[in-house]
């Protein structure tokens, strides 16, 4: 060996590390902190699409945390309707546990080009799966877990197939991980068919608590080193897993997006993490401000008594209106919308779920100009005299008001927080946006607001929000 080499071989074993290689990230707060929290591309998507699909579609009762409440017979318990139901249909769980749901996950009509096609349809700029939720069920071809859609259920790599659909379209790839509550999600007792050891890996509870950290881990870098997600949301109660196993998969993920310059986004709630590492979430929650840090807001098309993320029997939905209308507010406020979708056991949405998504985004991609790509103005909006609710986004030098009650045409409406103060110079233009052409709409600006009038017989151009395109100089 070269003299030179020997030298440099043994500077490089005195380190302790590859001197060459030193890596932008290393597994500590202070090193991940470095990390953009929130790349452009997400302030100028705003709105994507997942869904929470799994083992938990068979019952397809109560929610998606069905194999905790089928477990918990517990007298003062308020879910306890799921366990005694769980045991008139299938059993006692001595001789039936959720495992034995497995095989009736098929998934036979499962098709990720179609998923794609819808996300596309609804408007969607990222999209994807729920990868693992908290009952230790993998969607993706895994090593780690025999338990895992790949060789069971579905046996289809369900986050791969997604992941090359989705990009295909031209779409970010999403993925959500839940697993962080599987070690204490159930309380397994002595008999019960899931108290046997092969079924450690998925029931979690009853491996060693060293063992399942590590796979929580090992599961998270599977993962990112498969599939290279652009966003990687976390569940709450990250408080159950190691802060080492945490700074450690957050390291590998944001060094792996450095090698392939990609920007990528991890998502947490409350104080899961420090806010400087990633992009906190705020679940079916709109903050009464604009908040300074872009953040997220998961938003579900479940709603009513029955309110369940996943697929339920007679499960209510939203509808197309109060999603919109949502996602105005959360854009206005510095925000982006992830919506979640639920679809049935065989791997197709419901028509009504579908129907939804169509009206969402029909309203998208005819005036999602006034959210995709905008920016929050100085105010997110107000509500007028005549007590109806407007929002407010920028681009540039052109606002947009969107409103969320049809102003009446031929009728004149101030806007005081449209102002010539706030506007910064004059008026050049106020359009209202419609399916077709713009109708150029009067307007008059002063200290007061902008005073804006429909011209009469206007038609009206949707019937879920009305955007107005003011540009100035």
């Amino acid at each position: 060996m070269h003299y030179l080499s020997r030298i440099t071989l043994l500077v490089a074993l005195l380190i302790g590390e590859n001197a060459f290689a030193q890596e932008a990230y290393q597994a500590n707060w202070q090193s991940l902190e470095k990390h953009k929290e929130v790349p452009e591309w997400m302030r100028d998507a705003k709105f994507g699409i997942y869904c929470h699909w799994g083992v938990y579609a068979v019952p397809a009762y109560n929610n998606e945390h069905y194999i905790q409440h089928m477990h918990n017979d517990s007298p003062d318990h308020s879910k306890l309707g799921t366990y005694k139901r769980h045991l008139a249909l299938y059993g006692p769980l001595e001789k039936f546990d959720y495992h034995d749901f497995i095989p009736m996950f098929k998934g036979e009509k499962f098709d990720s080009e179609e998923w794609a096609d819808l996300f596309v349809k609804g408007g969607a700029r990222f999209a994807g799966p729920v990868a693992e939720h908290h009952d230790g069920f993998a969607m993706w071809d895994s090593d780690l877990t025999p338990f895992n859609a790949k060789d069971m259920g579905p046996k289809r790599d369900v986050v791969g197939e997604l992941e090359k659909s989705i990009r295909k379209r031209g779409m970010k790839f999403f993925t959500s991980l839940h697993h962080e509550l599987n070690y204490t999600n159930v309380k397994m007792k002595p008999g019960w068919a899931g108290s046997d050891p092969k079924y450690a890996k998925l029931y979690g509870s009853t491996m060693k608590k060293e063992e399942w950290e590590q796979m929580w881990m090992d599961k998270c870098n599977e993962l990112i080193d498969k599939y290279h997600p652009d966003v990687i949301y976390h569940d709450a109660w990250l408080e159950q897993v190691p802060t080492q196993n945490i700074q450690k998969y957050l390291a590998h993920y944001f060094n792996e997006a450095d090698k392939r310059k990609q920007d990528v986004i991890v998502t947490y709630k409350g104080e899961d993490l420090p806010a400087g590492v990633g992009m906190e979430d705020h679940e079916n929650s709109n903050p009464d401000k604009i908040i300074e840090k872009p953040w997220l807001c998961d938003y579900s098309i479940g709603t009513g008594l029955s309110y369940s993320w996943g697929y339920t029997d007679g499960m209510e939905i939203r509808p197309a209106k109060e999603i919109i209308h949502t996602l105005v507010e959360v854009v206005s406020k510095n925000g982006q919308m992830l919506l979640n979708l639920s679809p049935r056991a065989d791997g197709t949405f419901p028509e009504e779920q579908k129907e939804v998504v169509y009206k969402v985004g029909r309203w998208m991609w005819s005036f999602g100009e006034s959210l995709y790509e905008t920016r929050p103005f100085s105010v997110f909006g107000e509500t007028t005299a005549a007590k109806q609710q407007v929002f407010y986004t920028q681009k540039g030098k052109t606002i947009y008001a969107i409103f969320l009650q049809w102003p009446e045409a031929g009728v004149a409406v101030s806007l005081k927080e449209l102002n010539a103060k706030s506007l910064l110079g004059k008026v050049k233009a106020v359009n209202l946006l419609g399916l077709k052409n713009l109708v150029k709409c009067e307007s008059q600006l002063s200290g007061a607001g902008l005073k804006l009038t429909v011209p009469a017989k206007t038609r009206v151009p949707s019937d879920i929000a009305y955007v107005f395109k003011i540009e100035t100089e």
